[in-house]
């Protein structure tokens, strides 16, 4: 014997089947996505293990500096500081805490690095280090 069901309840059943559905899919979509952000904690530890290779590649250039190790120490410095600038205006992006002096006292000392005609001198070692240091004071590395 066949059971007769209705079209309107077929329709019916379809409808919150469907409904269902969609409520949890949704749910379990709103599940995953706030389980895989970041949160505020772990990008500020990004930066400041981003803003910590940044000063140790200064201080990389300080040991050869001491070492006289590199073949072509002054075309080095000047790409580490070059690179070392470009590196702390995208970390700046990335760091809404700071505020605009601490960023224009960074970007000040790396300018007067950056001018410095002695890159294999002692001094210009000493102010490298002096820089790396308050790279990472200012992020809190």
């Amino acid at each position: 014997m066949a059971l007769y069901i209705p079209e309107s309840r077929r329709r019916r059943r379809l409808i919150v089947v469907a409904a269902i559905a969609v409520v949890v899919g949704l749910a379990v979509g709103v599940l995953i996505g706030r389980a895989t952000v970041p949160t505020v904690s772990d990008r500020i530890a990004t930066v400041r293990t981003e803003a910590r290779d940044i000063s140790g590649g200064l201080r990389v250039l300080v040991l050869h500096i001491q070492a006289h190790t590199a073949n072509d120490t002054a075309g080095e410095a000047k790409t580490v500081v070059a690179k070392v600038r470009s590196q702390l205006l995208a970390e700046f992006d990335k760091a809404p805490w700071l505020g605009d002096a601490q960023k224009r006292a960074l970007l000040t000392e790396l300018a007067s690095l950056t001018d410095r005609t002695d890159p294999t001198s002692a001094a210009f070692g000493s102010a490298a280090e002096s820089l790396a240091r308050h790279i990472d004071v200012t992020f809190g590395a």
